[in-house]
């Protein structure tokens, strides 16, 4: 679909992030784009992405999160719901006052349960299959399965051609190969509520180090923080997205019909600092909020004990030799609204 952008603002130097057309991603033609983009701003948006429809995926995604509490819940996560037995896909919420202020519906790659056997609890629900809503008057769950995987596997197509071209940019054949199963690979619908200070108490636990209050005051709706390793967000032409550039925050101009890119803290650790990392948060806009990431995550077996480029132990390898041990402590921070302390251990 056509990318349709907020009104340009020659004065937020965000608006020169570059915007790299999909074909020319496929041929390998934007490689010095992609490289300057990393290396400056930590993002840059990917446009003209066949077959995705922005639109059309922000209309069902409304349409999901405007259905009932009960209908919702059906599909929701264990902690959620202890009826069901899905821990990590699924639907999630976060409470105020009786009201969700924060909603997720969380998508992975498989379908089927998985019945090999698995080191450990964790690497079986990095596996588990996705659950998906059933159908009603006012909803169809058909349509919304099929456009939410069709999403999925865009993402998932995009994300490994990305890493390709970085595994090329950093010069390391071993880069890309690390996200070959890719386990831990998630795609979040997120609807985010207007809500006040109050609400915001107890979304993180006290010793996550976020604050949901930016410098001048004003309500976030998710913390200042970087993501780990490779992510895809669509924000649908909302705002309220602000990204760190050369000490300050910048709004990030929205491009409706474009997929952005963001590098995370273990690619930067595991590149010895040639991916930066995108440090970004989101204030509060006091309406309804949409967006649509999606985690690229490297397969649970891999090693993250020694960089990609140099071979020189990492300060995260002092802990966790693998991805996938890392990855829980990651999710049981970062994921309150699907998890408990306890729901991958």
């Amino acid at each position: 679909m056509a990318v349709v952008s907020q009104p340009l603002d020659e004065t937020n130097p965000l608006s020169a992030v570059p915007k790299i057309d999909y074909a020319d991603l496929v041929s390998g033609a934007a490689l010095e784009q992609i490289r300057h983009a990393v290396k400056e701003y930590a993002f840059f948006y990917i446009i003209n992405i066949p077959e995705f429809d922005a639109s059309l995926e922000l209309n069902l995604m409304k349409g999901y999160f405007a259905q009932s509490y009960a209908e919702k819940d059906q599909c929701a996560s264990v902690k959620n719901n202890p009826d069901n037995c899905n821990v990590l896909r699924g639907y999630g919420y976060q409470n105020s006052g009786g009201t969700r202020i924060e909603e997720v519906f969380n998508i992975g790659q498989y379908e089927t349960a998985d019945s090999k056997e698995r080191s450990c609890k964790a690497e079986k629900i990095a596996r588990e299959p996705n659950v998906w809503p059933d159908s009603t008057p006012s909803f169809d769950g058909a349509r919304f399965k099929e456009i939410m995987k069709k999403g999925f596997d865009i993402r998932m197509r995009v994300s490994k051609m990305i890493v390709d071209a970085l595994g090329r940019i950093i010069d390391s054949e071993a880069f890309p190969r690390m996200f070959g199963e890719s386990e831990f690979t998630s795609f979040y619908l997120k609807k985010y509520t207007e809500r006040n200070a109050e609400d915001n108490i107890g979304i993180y636990a006290e010793d996550s180090g976020y604050t949901m209050v930016a410098e001048d005051g004003r309500d976030l709706s998710i913390p200042s923080h970087v993501d780990t390793t490779v992510t895809l967000l669509t924000t649908y032409n909302n705002g309220g997205l602000q990204a760190m550039y050369k000490g300050e925050w910048h709004d990030v101009p929205s491009l409706l019909g474009s997929i952005m890119m963001m590098s995370g803290s273990l690619m930067h650790e595991l590149t010895e600092g040639q991916l930066p990392p995108l440090k970004h948060r989101v204030i509060d806009i006091k309406r309804d909020r949409f967006s649509l990431p999606f985690f690229l995550n490297p397969s649970f077996h891999s090693d993250i004990s020694k960089t990609w480029t140099s071979g020189k132990e990492t300060e995260t390898g002092k802990s966790f030799k693998t991805f996938g041990p890392w990855q829980v402590t990651q999710l049981h921070r970062d994921e309150p609204l699907l998890l408990c302390s306890t729901s991958l251990f």
